[in-house]
């Protein structure tokens, strides 16, 4: 099979499959990256040591993270299986293709501080100012995702109860609690907000996009002075802060729409708040206790 049929039919099922518009932006930049280098091959041309030197390919581009050449293979992989099981490839060559290692990173989440600098930055008096603090406050008060925010429909917004449906990856639809802030802004928002099936929209209605909302964190990272500020930092503080103040990991996956608990434990690592705050507690050298010092009296 020629490569433009192959990957019309990858796409087509995977739409037959229900999966989001972000999954197949994700699935076309990932082997586009691919046919680039391997050139207009058909599909039984495709074999395993050039997925491989693809790989090394990827590995010896400094543009690209380890996490970013771990994702591209993970795509590569799962065009590489449809084939597979289509039969349009003879030999199982994802089966053989080992994903690569990516270095972990402890990412450097909000502070308190900064947290409470960030809340200020809205003009509750204004809709734009309202609504954007909603949408700040789910990501950072419920751990959701900026296209499940922005997503998000009016029907499903239990305010009452204290819950969300939120549709998240994969079209999976899961209960996420509202926390109490959140529940007082979205009351504010109600009387303001134009009657639509969104629960976020623009002040006439329209749709927000991807660039609307890449445009809002731009300039909150000016007011705010935080640089790294993104919509995903906001969910990875939710969770990180969420297990540092006691709550069940397996609450968080739920949470969280992980289906996997691997996938939550990277949330395991404790902030720097955190381990500042309660390290005298447990360092041998401030445990002040003299029936358990053993470093003498």
């Amino acid at each position: 099979m020629n490569r433009k049929d192959a990957l019309e039919e990858f796409f087509l099922d995977q739409k037959l499959r229900g999966n989001s518009k972000l999954t197949t932006e994700y699935y076309e930049r990932a082997l586009r990256f691919f046919y680039d280098f391997v050139g207009d091959i058909d599909t039984n041309e495709i074999t395993l040591i050039t997925c491989k030197r693809y790989v090394v390919h990827l590995q010896e581009d400094p543009t690209k993270s380890t996490v970013t050449v771990q994702s591209y293979v993970r795509a590569l992989r799962a065009y590489l299986k449809w084939l597979y099981d289509n039969e349009y490839i003879e030999k199982n060559i994802p089966e053989k293709l080992k994903l690569p290692k990516a270095q972990f990173k402890v990412q450097d989440i909000l502070t308190e501080d900064e947290i409470q600098n960030l809340l200020s930055c809205f003009d509750e008096n204004t809709f734009e100012g309202l609504r954007n603090l909603c949408m700040i406050s789910f990501m950072l008060g419920s751990g959701l995702r900026l296209n499940e925010v922005i997503t998000m429909q009016k029907a499903h917004v239990h305010v009452d109860a204290g819950y969300a449906i939120v549709n998240g990856k994969g079209n999976k639809q899961r209960n996420v609690p509202i926390s109490e802030f959140t529940k007082e802004k979205l009351e504010k928002f109600e009387r303001i907000r134009p009657n639509t099936k969104l629960m976020f929209t623009q002040s006439d209605g329209k749709e927000l996009s991807r660039n609307t909302m890449k445009d809002i964190f731009r300039k909150l990272k000016i007011k705010t002075g935080i640089p790294r500020l993104h919509a995903h930092l906001l969910r990875h503080t939710f969770a990180t802060m969420y297990l540092g103040n006691g709550g069940n990991i397996y609450t968080l996956q739920t949470i969280l729409g992980h289906t996997s608990l691997e996938m939550v434990k990277k949330y395991l690592h404790i902030s720097p708040q955190y381990v500042v705050a309660n390290f005298a507690s447990f360092s041998p050298l401030d445990v002040k206790k003299a029936d358990t010092m053993i470093f003498g009296k």
